[in-house]
């Protein structure tokens, strides 16, 4: 944050029910177009017209909406992400989340997330962050994981023109880099990024990852 605020206004956004956000008016079922609105509201509230957007995994799925559906987007960076997933495994995932409660997942979770190096170098900040996944609320993550069992956006990614970068994980079990080139290859005119990363670059390797979208950030910049 203190390298992107040297050079951005910068807006940070909790998905519903995680981090400091609490479920809104206890709603427990969302679409990707409906958490993008919520993004458009918030902009909206901080008096912002245009703007950048980085996002990672959800995050990504999000962006590359506002991208296609809006004309507030300058330019787009999404980060382990991909335009469509397997339903099965999420609707198993939200099957265990309501039946067991999220100390089910965090272990799966958190090998998703983070390769082997990471999680045996780094086991404070690992503990941080299994707390805070344990910390969100159930219905956040139910709704939430539906928006992204359900989401479907190969259709719209053509229709993007703002200057997007795509950055895969080579580690990445979650969504692998195939899914990534993908995109990258159906949107206009994309650059394509992989760094040696499972599933959270800008904890993992927050260095290359800051570099990176910077370099595509900048006016006239690229990947």
């Amino acid at each position: 944050m203190p390298a992107l605020l040297r050079h951005y206004r910068v807006l940070r956004l909790d998905l519903p029910g995680h981090g400091a956000s609490s479920l809104i008016g206890g709603r427990t079922t969302w679409t990707v177009p409906q958490l993008a609105n919520q993004v458009l509201l918030a902009a909206d509230a901080a008096g912002i017209d245009q703007f950048s957007f980085v996002g990672v995994s959800v995050g990504g799925m999000i962006g590359l909406w506002l991208a296609a559906n809006t004309v507030r987007v300058r330019r787009l960076v999404v980060s382990n992400t991909s335009a469509s997933v397997d339903a099965g495994v999420w609707s198993a995932r939200i099957q265990t989340a309501r039946e067991q409660g999220l100390q089910a997942l965090v272990d799966g979770t958190m090998q998703r997330w983070f390769n082997a190096g990471y999680l045996a170098t780094d086991p404070v900040d690992v503990a941080t962050i299994r707390e805070h996944f344990l910390q969100v609320e159930l219905g956040g993550y139910i709704g939430c994981s539906e928006a992204i069992r359900d989401v479907d956006l190969h259709a719209c990614l053509a229709h993007i023109s703002a200057p997007t970068l795509v950055i895969a994980g080579i580690d990445d079990a979650a969504m692998p880099p195939r899914l990534g080139r993908a995109i990258a290859d159906a949107v206009p005119g994309a650059q394509y990024v992989e760094l040696a990363t499972a599933h959270i670059p800008h904890i993992a390797e927050p260095l290359p990852f800051l570099e990176t979208i910077l370099h595509h950030l900048a006016p006239g910049g690229s990947a």
